[in-house]
């Protein structure tokens, strides 16, 4: 995936990561609301809102290449560079407000933000895009290796970090979580790639982003931040296993 390279003036691929930014925004508008009707404590409240709203990017690009080939792979690349700042943004935000850890002032969750690797990977693809600058010769071979690794090894991360299990007293919140993220955010944005008259694989793109599991770095910034981790492991996992299903069904079912 390359950023620096991917094509962000098409109106093609504007219009369906409208979508799926607002998709994202109307899942985190049900989940506060939601807490106005569920008794649910400010730490399960933020494992609730990072497994609605975050993505597991790895498994977005993943298959944007597996499915649609280098045209799915600079997609990727432009709907991330976006999606990455808006769900790390919305979720350092909600952790520093709800989350049980030390809390920060606005301007030092901001600057926490800044020191994200994967934000500052994105950022600065997009500057080199705006700017016209490209890496040539051997260094942008090095970044096409190390690339190709990231991808599979990433992906054995996410199986390797799997945890097979339920905790039955958080089993509403979490089965909440696993719904909204797998079945209500991707037709929320079928909905709206259809109202934009968006088509073609951009619109399968941003369907696709909409499906995948739950990030896996969600854990850790809910460790981090006073999270309630344990519900959170347990949304990555069943996400990510449900996911193979549902990514499934919904991309099979829709034409576009």
């Amino acid at each position: 995936m390359d950023i620096s390279e991917a094509d962000f003036s098409g109106a093609d691929s504007f219009y369906p990561v409208v979508a799926t930014m607002v998709s994202t925004l109307a899942i985190a508008l049900i989940i506060f609301v939601g807490k106005l009707f569920f008794n649910t404590s400010a730490d399960l409240f933020t494992s609730i809102f990072q497994g609605g709203v975050r993505y597991n990017s790895y498994v977005f690009i993943a298959l944007s290449q597996s499915l649609f080939g280098s045209e799915g792979v600079a997609l990727s690349g432009f709907f991330v560079a976006y999606m990455i700042i808006l769900t790390n943004i919305m979720s350092v935000l909600v952790m520093n407000h709800y989350g049980t850890g030390s809390k920060k002032s606005l301007s030092g969750a901001l600057l926490a933000l800044t020191k994200n690797p994967l934000i500052i990977g994105a950022l600065f693809g997009v500057l080199m895009n705006l700017c016209n600058l490209h890496i040539t010769g051997a260094l942008k071979q090095l970044f096409v290796y190390l690339s190709n690794a990231a991808t599979p090894l990433s992906l054995m991360s996410v199986g390797a970090g799997l945890i097979v299990s339920m905790h039955i007293r958080k089993l509403v919140s979490i089965s909440y979580a696993t719904v909204l993220k797998l079945v209500a955010m991707p037709l929320i944005t079928i909905a709206l790639v259809h109202y934009f008259g968006a088509t073609g694989v951009p619109a399968s793109i941003a369907i696709l982003y909409s499906a995948v599991p739950c990030a896996g770095n969600a854990y850790i910034l809910a460790r981090q931040m006073g999270g309630d981790h344990e519900a959170m492991a347990s949304i990555i996992t069943w996400t990510t296993l449900l996911s193979v299903i549902t990514v499934t069904f919904i991309l099979g079912s829709v034409a576009l």
